[in-house]
């Protein structure tokens, strides 16, 4: 996919090795890296540089000549997302909880505990995708889950030191497995707060099969939709697809759960469709909570060419959402997902309770937000609120004397609303005031108080707009994965970090042998766990 922008240093025309040529004058060092080569995936260390005000990555493998990547087309906002790491991480790695241990050891695993799991219930799917990161298939060797392996894998996700509660059901597509309702009341009944499954919509164009979910305690739908051309969806996904995605949009708008779509963008395909994407999802934003943005990595099932173009990463995606919408400023108007660790940790400390920070690194995953108005007008809520000083603010935050007195509901929390100084009521939309701005916290944390009737007089619509950029063999950095918030669970309850499991050692491939052999391994002894063990950590 991104074969035009790898360059192989003894391949210049000027002649030089890779030991005489290491850098260009205007190259300019940021980081240095604990990596995996390119082409052998063994441990290596990466260089990470500007070059003309953008980012590249070079793999220093002592096997073979220099490859470097493009990975970011912005250093100034490649920089920013560093200055949230050292606010996030003011000493480094060593901030994190060490969790209890995973499959992949410490060489691969993650240092965090999951914010989100994910279970891959079948590798059976009913498309093709010539995309798809998975290699889901429609033919050949299949595994549906049993039930009881799920339940099991569910019950590990509550014992570890601080208990998961957010699944997302995936595959393959994972409502061809015969028991996803049956699978969906498991985990209900088990206690987890939000369900969530990732899914191509074909079997929610019917509305009975909707409600049917809905019923059994789905709460949101990860919707791929990739745009809204079916000249898009012939390219990606291999059929016209537009109408059954408008058609599965329409079925849960007749349920009470929640949507948010989810394009995979690829250069020279269907980045122009940021715009329309978002704008379908104001349209219908009584039910499209958000946009969740995946630049194609180079894993999986890559069969799209993009003529040579520039591969797209986050920093394309908030200049491509901003030209637009008009909406955003660049680069302004964008922050990491982990910022938002700083008001999780700020409720930690009011309420004396453990939450999950998203204690992601800040460069896999940046967003934006909305708030949408009766009139289904969006205003970016960081040009009407100082959102910048309000999380740093919530570094600020002291333990509350009295604990048991204090109510759930972040609104109603004394210490937070200190912080109505940072809404500029110039600027601010009519008729909305910084309570109900809190409340939309309310609905963030609890998913169901967003669900609640009456909310949109308590609370407000609202909409984000995130980009999440995997790893792929280009881009793979051991400190970013140390980091990772979203990780599989295998059939012997261990966790996986999503880019261990899709990319770099491409742990997903022994775990479906394993599936499809019928074998469920017991305690760490998964041939994945001695896999990962061959792949000794590096210093950064």
């Amino acid at each position: 996919m991104v074969e035009g922008f790898r360059v192989n240093f003894t391949k210049l025309e000027l002649g030089i090795g890779r030991r005489t040529l290491k850098t260009f004058v205007s190259d300019i060092t940021i980081d240095t890296v604990a990596s995996l080569c390119p082409r052998c995936g063994k441990p290596s260390l990466s260089t990470i540089f500007d070059r003309e005000g953008k980012v590249y990555q070079r793999s220093e493998c002592p096997c073979h000549d220099a490859i470097e990547d493009l990975i970011f087309s912005d250093t100034a906002l490649y920089r920013r997302l560093e200055e949230w790491n050292r606010l996030v991480f003011p000493e480094g790695d060593a901030v994190l909880t060490q969790s209890a241990p995973g499959c992949c050891g410490t060489e691969m695993g993650s240092q965090n505990e999951p914010c989100l799991a994910v279970i891959d219930i079948t590798n059976h799917c009913n498309f093709k995708c010539p995309i798809c990161f998975a290699e889901a298939k429609a033919e050949g060797s299949h595994y549906f889950l049993e039930l009881e392996v799920v339940v099991n894998m569910l019950k590990a996700l509550l014992n570890r030191p601080v208990p998961c509660r957010s699944v997302q059901f995936s595959g393959g597509e994972p409502t061809l497995h015969p028991d996803f309702p049956k699978i969906l009341r498991a985990a209900r009944g088990l206690g987890f707060t939000h369900l969530q499954v990732a899914t191509n919509g074909s079997r929610f164009v019917d509305p009975d099969y909707a409600k049917l979910c809905e019923e059994s305690g789905l709460h949101t739908l990860y919707l791929q939709f990739d745009g809204m051309s079916d000249e898009v969806y012939l390219k990606m996904r291999g059929q016209r697809l537009l109408d059954k995605k408008i058609a599965a949009v329409r079925s849960i708008e007749q349920t009470n759960m929640r949507l948010v779509l989810v394009p995979t963008i690829m250069s020279s395909v269907n980045v122009d469709q940021v715009g329309p994407i978002f704008q379908f999802a104001l349209e219908h934003n009584k039910f499209v909570t958000g946009i969740s943005i995946q630049p194609a990595a180079d894993v999986g099932r890559i069969a799209v060419t993009t003529g040579g173009a520039e591969p797209f990463n986050l920093a394309a995606m908030a200049r491509a959402f901003g030209d637009q919408t008009g909406l955003t400023r660049f680069p302004d108007d964008w922050f990491p997902l982990n910022s938002i660790s700083l008001l999780s940790r700020a409720i930690e400390r009011v309420r004396n309770e453990k939450m999950h920070p998203p204690l992601s690194d800040a460069h896999c995953s940046i967003g934006t937000f909305f708030y949408v108005d009766d009139n289904n007008k969006p205003f970016c809520l960081s040009s009407f609120f100082d959102l910048d000083r309000f999380l740093r603010g919530m570094a600020k935050i002291k333990p509350h004397a009295e604990q048991g007195l204090i109510e759930r509901q972040i609104s109603k929390v004394r210490q937070f609303g200190q912080l109505s100084q940072c809404l500029d009521l110039r600027k601010t939309p009519p008729g909305l005031t910084f309570q109900r701005l809190l409340r939309s916290l309310d609905a963030w944390e609890d998913k169901h108080e967003g669900r609640s009737e009456g909310w949109a007089q308590r609370g407000f619509n609202g909409i984000f707009v995130a980009g999440m950029h995997f790893m792929d063999a280009h881009s793979y950095n051991l400190r970013r994965l140390r980091r990772c918030i979203i990780q599989y669970v295998t059939t012997d309850g261990q966790l996986v970090p999503f880019c261990s499991y899709n990319a770099g050692a491409r742990l997903r491939d022994s775990e479906e042998l394993t599936r499809i052999a019928g074998e469920v391994p017991q305690g760490g002894n998964s041939d994945h766990a001695a896999m990962a063990g061959e792949l000794p950590m590096q210093a950064d």
